[in-house]
């Protein structure tokens, strides 16, 4: 069981999906990619993709994902579901469609035999975050998946009601009961095993139920399936979240930051694995960490 399933989230940016599929073209990595239903060019482009060494697998009832919304989680699920099928893997690793490798393809399979059974999940645990986790998870949020774009309209009204509504609780001091499970937060880009991804499956009614009406779910539900599993004492780093997870994602300088050309030492030199986001905008930054990878092979 050496093989991993790379699991990609897309809605846009296609040369940056472009790249990052050439960069998994492995004979090691079975590729799994998502393409929100909304994103049809893309998704028409990318069923004439054929790699020259990955196994690659194009879902084909894809649906729209939106931010902050259960759908997030939903197409997590698919594409754990859909690679578990094909399994086993050593690792499932979920990436979006603007991420990169920035190690070679040699690199990033030695280092995850050499720390096998391990769980890449990252964790925030500063106050900010801890703040923000209680206030997602304990009041009940409503049409998140009109957070964002969409008719003007429907978008106001929407608002207007989940507002409205935040604010009865907030007086009241209302909190969603929730048991004794303890929440956690912090990338949803993760790399977990086999043993961990056929245990996140068969919690999938109770992640439903527990993370319906919650905002941004998709930060939430493995950190905290995770944190009240026995896997628990897998978890590779929970004090450092790029550690963690093994990603490189710069939230001090952007929203986050997207990686700029002059960055590639910085980004090469860095001790994870993946990093984001990258933007076709900054094509130089593409080229440029696609090609020094390549030179480690």
């Amino acid at each position: 069981m050496d093989k991993h399933a790379c699991l990609i989230i897309a809605h846009n940016e296609p040369e940056v999906l472009w790249t990052l599929l050439e960069m998994l073209d492995d004979a090691r990595n079975d590729v799994y990619l998502h393409v929100d239903r909304r994103a049809s060019s893309l998704y028409e482009s990318a069923k004439g993709y054929k790699p020259k060494n990955a196994t690659f697998v194009l879902l084909e009832h894809p649906i729209p994902v939106y931010w902050g919304d259960l759908s997030q989680v939903e197409v997590e699920y698919m594409l754990f579901e859909r690679a578990f099928s094909q399994g086993p893997y050593a690792y499932y690793h979920l990436l979006s469609g603007v991420d990169l490798p920035i190690k070679s393809q040699d690199y990033i399979h030695t280092f995850f035999r050499k720390h096998q059974g391990k769980e890449f999940v990252g964790f925030w645990t500063d106050a900010a975050h801890r703040r923000d986790l209680n206030r997602k998870v304990y009041r009940y949020y409503l049409f998140t998946r009109y957070s964002k774009g969409g008719n003007a309209f429907v978008h106001g009204i929407c608002a207007l009601c989940r507002n409205l509504f935040l604010a009865l609780q907030k007086v009241t001091r209302y909190k969603r009961n929730h048991g004794n499970l303890v929440f956690r937060k912090g990338f949803n880009w993760v790399s977990v095993t086999q043993d961990f991804c056929a245990y996140l499956l068969s919690q999938k009614e109770s992640v439903f139920h527990t993370f319906r009406y919650t905002l941004c779910p998709d930060e939430i539900f493995v950190q905290t399936v995770l944190w009240n599993s026995p896997f628990r004492e897998r978890i590779y780093n929970e004090a450092d979240v790029l550690a963690g997870s093994m990603r490189y994602i710069d939230w001090k300088r952007g929203n986050p930051y997207v990686w700029q050309e002059k960055d590639a030492d910085e980004l090469l030199a860095s001790p994870y694995l993946f990093a984001r986001k990258f933007a076709s905008a900054s094509a130089g930054a593409l080229r440029s960490v696609c090609d020094k990878v390549k030179e480690w092979r």
